[in-house]
């Protein structure tokens, strides 16, 4: 994305006092850039990619690049020890790190605008929908979530189970690679036993939940679940999953009665996998990517509703 539009690396030190940094890249609107470019419509676009993801992972350059070319600009937020800031943190991000959310928040409303969408993916789908949902101040004005775990433990079950074993393996590989790199601020009895994890649980249990305060595993998907938070959720918000999600068990999704919470839209598709929504070229959808079109469509209507220009 940095080859296409202008890039910006901002480096925000988290609130919890920890010490840690998120590395975020900002795109300024594009007319802050090209003179003959769409005029800036004064809103900012928050993205956060999902598990083991990063900045220039597809979702986040597809609707970063999309947003920008609608007039938007755009912050692609890194989560801990994430993409280029790897190494920033001693602390790993997790489901519930809602904090760290509203830290990137609270510097775009201090440094660019006070008007500011936010778009979570999978993982960070399950944080902004808790963020939102817990009754913290409004700081944005309307937000997307795509392919969100909404119950951390019936996820982590099906990711456990035959059917996801092969995204168990690749996030477990990446992520104890990270544990192995001595970045994280644990000793080396931890790091060996979180090796030896067979399991997202084990893992989550060893490693995720004591590290981000909570007295074990369990509590700490209960806790950070979203669909906990569903009711509290008083801004726009758009929800998009697919029913071949292969990491995210929509049996989860058809067991929520959605009329129940108005301020939420959901659109469900039958095809679409985890973050991908890939379809064959066609002249709306060159690259065959239609995710984007869909949360910007939803923003577009939000910022016209808001009568904002």
């Amino acid at each position: 994305m940095e080859e296409e539009f202008f890039s910006e690396s901002i480096i925000i030190p988290t609130n919890d006092r920890s010490g840690d940094l998120l590395y975020v890249e900002h795109n300024p609107p594009l007319s802050q850039i090209r003179k003959d470019s769409v005029k800036w419509n004064g809103i900012y676009l928050l993205l956060i990619h999902g598990m083991e993801g990063s900045s220039e992972s597809h979702y986040m350059v597809s609707v970063g690049r999309e947003a920008l070319l609608r007039g938007y600009g755009v912050i692609r937020i890194n989560l801990r020890n994430c993409g280029k800031g790897i190494g920033l943190a001693r602390l790993p991000y997790n489901a519930g790190q809602s904090d760290d959310l509203e830290t990137v928040l609270d510097f775009t409303r201090k440094t660019f605008t006070k008007d500011i969408f936010v778009s979570g993916f999978s993982l960070s789908a399950n944080m902004a929908l808790k963020f939102f949902g817990e009754g913290r101040p409004k700081k944005a004005l309307a937000f997307t979530a795509t392919s969100p775990p909404l119950d951390l433990k019936r996820s982590c079950d099906f990711i456990d189970s035959k059917a996801g074993l092969f995204y168990k393996n690749h996030f477990l590989s990446t992520m104890k690679e990270k544990v192995a790199s001595g970045i994280y601020n644990v000793s080396d009895q931890v790091i060996q036993k979180v090796l030896k994890s067979k399991s997202f649980f084990d893992f989550d249990d060893f490693f995720t939940a004591p590290l981000a305060g909570y007295k074990n595993v369990l509590e700490y998907y209960h806790t950070c679940s979203s669909i906990r938070y569903l009711s509290g959720i008083k801004i726009p918000c758009l929800i998009v999953h697919a029913e071949d999600d292969p990491v995210v068990p929509s049996h989860v999704w058809h067991d929520i009665n959605w009329k129940l919470y108005p301020k939420i839209e959901t659109v469900l598709t039958e095809k679409g996998g985890h973050v991908g929504f890939i379809s064959d070229p066609s002249p709306d959808y060159p690259e065959g990517r239609w995710l984007p079109k869909i949360l910007m469509d939803f923003f577009d209507k939000q910022r016209k509703l808001l009568s904002l220009n």
